[in-house]
Order: structure tokens, then sequence, then C-alpha cells
């Protein structure tokens, strides 16, 4: 993601697919084999996921188990075998299931399971911990849910036959059942365009309707009494490494590699990202190679941007992040840094549309104050087109209208442990995107049940 930090992430991009009225809630569950330990140990194929629909028939919904290796990396079947043969088949403590928030269920046992009998049974319960608490104002509607786990030897069930996500590699395109999203394949680190599906489309209309033309980044890195380089995505080579997708979520594996004029190291990197029906996330580990505070000078810094195909003006923006203020060649925060917050939210909400992002910042950018600052320039995405976005431009100057900008001044050498997420909504839900800010208040725990 920022040349001149390497990156090892596991990015994943969230979908809900169709709602359910009697879900728990709208957003991606990805479950650690570690926070379930009671259920682990299986082969993966003997798993089947069930919610209760309410009269205590067990339904399926769809799920999946991705392996994580001993390095940490996704199980990737498909494209170069990197990873392909370093799984063992079994779902273990590091290895992760993800689902939809919007198939969980009723937290009460069922009695009837269809395709036979499960040889074990496990509840896997979700409970809403803190507040708010309802009736108060974005509280969820339903404080606990659940999902049971059904281990079947043999003869196991089939699986549920909807898919809340498709990777279309041909074309580089991952569909799900909120947007489109492309990739640009000359660098595979940024997208050529995000599109909304349209819920009930007429005949003859497009099914998608564009809500980004493009994304981009750029990096400033003015190193005391040496030089001063700049770098954006196409200083970076790119490609699709690897992937695997299931009917939850899609992972590919994207390695790129920089060399920094003529410095000693050069920096071969890599990112996983997964995309479910409605979101992005991206946990992140960033090695950062320069010490900032030590060797940038004032006017270092990274910005991740956004092309917004309309006018940031026609949409209800909101964040917590200080506004960004300009500062010679790159601008940053002009106010003394006074305390940093756990997380950092944008949401940003159309009449039809809503895109919220959040990031959690890694420990050494608290102790550092790194927060990051929110840039946006009211002008639509043909007004900033013909800025162009092959040379590495600044904000102001390049085709980006929203963005987040970080000082790298602030940016301690060596790992960061970041956490990314956007969210990408056919509709508009003022208290959805509320309710995306407290799912980390969501407690997650397994036990038997037969």
């Amino acid at each position: 993601m920022v040349a001149g930090l390497a990156m090892a992430t596991a990015l994943v991009v969230a979908a809900p697919g169709v709602a359910r009225a009697d879900g728990l809630h709208h957003a991606p569950v990805v479950i650690y084999g570690s926070q379930i330990r009671a259920a682990t140990g299986r082969l993966i194929g003997t798993y089947r996921v069930f919610r209760n629909d309410g009269t205590g028939k067990a339904v399926p919904i769809p799920f999946q188990i991705d392996e994580l290796n001993s390095d940490g990396d996704y199980v990737l079947d498909q494209g170069s075998p990197i990873t392909a043969a370093t799984g063992n088949g079994l779902f273990d403590l590091q290895d992760e299931l993800a689902i939809m928030g919007d198939d969980i269920g009723p937290a009460e046992r069922p009695t009837q399971f269809e395709g036979g009998t499960p040889a074990e049974v496990y509840e896997i319960r979700f409970d809403y911990r803190g507040l708010p608490m309802p009736p108060a104002p974005w509280a969820p509607a339903k404080n606990a849910g659940a999902v049971y786990i059904a281990i079947f030897p043999r003869n196991a069930p089939p699986v549920s036959p909807r898919r809340y996500v498709v990777f279309d590699r041909p074309n580089a395109e991952v569909k799900t059942t909120r947007y489109r999203y492309g990739f640009d394949q000359k660098n595979w680190l940024v997208s050529r365009r995000v599109e909304m599906k349209v819920p009930d489309p007429k005949p003859g209309q497009d099914p998608y309707m564009p809500i980004l033309d493009s994304t981009t980044f750029f990096l400033r890195a003015d190193l005391k009494y040496f030089l001063t380089f700049e770098a954006n995505h196409n200083s970076v080579s790119s490609e699709l490494e690897a992937f695997k997708t299931g009917p939850v979520r899609t992972i590919v594996r994207i390695t790129y590699y920089y060399t920094i004029l003529r410095l000693n190291f050069q920096l071969g990197m890599y990112t996983e990202i997964s995309f479910f029906s409605n979101a992005i996330f991206l946990p992140a580990v960033l090695y950062n190679p320069i010490d900032g505070p030590s060797a940038l000078n004032s006017g270092s810094g990274f910005y991740y941007g956004l092309a917004l195909k309309d006018n940031p003006r026609d949409y209800k923006i909101q964040t917590n992040m200080q506004p960004w203020q300009e500062s010679g060649l790159i601008n940053f925060l002009k106010s003394p840094f006074e305390r940093m917050l756990p997380m950092y939210w944008l949401s940003a909400l159309g009449k039809d549309r809503m895109l919220y992002m959040e990031l959690t910042p890694s420990q050494q950018m608290a102790k550092l104050g790194a927060a990051p600052t929110f840039y946006r320039e009211d002008k639509s995405g043909e007004e900033i087109r013909p800025r162009g976005n092959d040379a590495a431009r600044p904000l102001g100057k390049s085709p980006v209208n929203l963005a987040m900008n970080f000082d790298l001044t602030k940016f301690a050498e060596g790992d960061h442990l970041v956490s990314f997420r956007m969210y990408v909504d056919n509709l508009l839900d003022e208290q959805r995107i509320e309710s995306y800010k407290l799912m980390n208040r969501w407690v997650v725990y397994a036990q038997r049940v037969k």
C-alpha cells in the first residue's frame, strides 16, 4: 500500500448480501479459531454452519473457513502455488471462520437439522457488551444472537447455495451483492473504479452505478541532509499472485516491489485483501524502514486518496479527524498535537448510498501522535480527472477529492499494527453506519450443546 513502508497484511472486504430483517447486524464477522477453541481441530469439510429460523429448525447459512499457515499468510488455492500447500486441512486455532451478521439468528438451540443429525453441535454466541444499550440511539436492536456449527464426520449435508461475493479473474473484478470493485491491472494496489449495485434496476438499465472513479496513494520523503523522493501507485510494480474465493469473501494476494532511488535497501512487499459484500477490512502489519522523527524533514507525508464520481458537497460527510491544512509542498495540521483517539472514522452519506471508513492506529503511532488528517475538495470526479493519475502529485494537484493524510515524521522505524476498514452500502441508513462504529463491543464465545 505505502511505497516505503513494507507491508504484510490481511485486507478483507466485507459484504452482507441480502439484508435479513431478523439478522443480528449488517457487518461481516470473522472469527479466529482461538475464539471458539472447543469447536476446532476437525477436517474443514466436516463443518456446516446453521441458524435457527425461529421455529426450531436449523437452516444452513453461507460460511467459509480460511486457513492461515505458520507465517500468518492465507492458504490460497488459485493462482501461484506460493501458499497452496501450506495448510493441513484442519480448522486450527489460527484459522478464520467468516459469516455475515445478517445471517446470525436467535440464541435458541435448534431441534431439527436439515440433511441429517450431526455428531457434534456448538453454539457460537454473540453478545453485545457496553453502552449504548437499547433504547439509546444507535444501540443494536438485539443484544444477543447465535449460529450453530455442526460437525458431520460422514455424509455431510449440502452447504448453503447462496453466495455474497464472486471474483471475476479475467476481468479483474470483485462482484458482490452491494458493489463491483475493478482492479487496475497495471497496478493491483489501486482500483480503476468502484460501482454500487442498483437495488431495483429498470429494464435495460446498467445494474451498477459508478461511485468511485479511482483510488491512488502518494508518498513524499524528504530525508535530512540527503535527498527527497516522491512516489505514487505508478512507482510500484505489482501483480496478483494468488487468490481464493468463497461464498462469503474473496481473498487476493498482491505482491509489489519498489526500489527507493539509490538507497541501500529495496522493498519487496505483499498484501492479502479480503472482499466481503459491503466492506473492506485491512488489518495490516506495516514495516517502516525509515525513522521519521530523526530522518525526515517536515513535509514528509503519505496519503490514500479517492476520486468520488460526485462532488463531496453532494454527500453528508462527517469525521472525527482534524482537517488537512497546507504547510509547504505537503499539507499537514497546523494545530499542535493534543491526544490520539483509539479509532478514526469518516462517513459519507448520499441519497441512496453510504461509504464508511475507519482506521485504528498502531501503538507506536499513538505514542508519537501520528493522527491522520482529513482532506476534502468540493469538485466532482469529472472536474479533477484532467489532473491525470500518472505522475506523483500532492493533494490539490492530483485527481483526489477525499483522502486520509499522514505525517511521516511521526512514524518511527519498525512494525506498525494498523487496521483499516471500508464499508460500501447501496442504501441510506445512518443508524447502520453508527452500528459499524460499535462492532468492537460484540463478544463471541462457543459452547458445545450436543
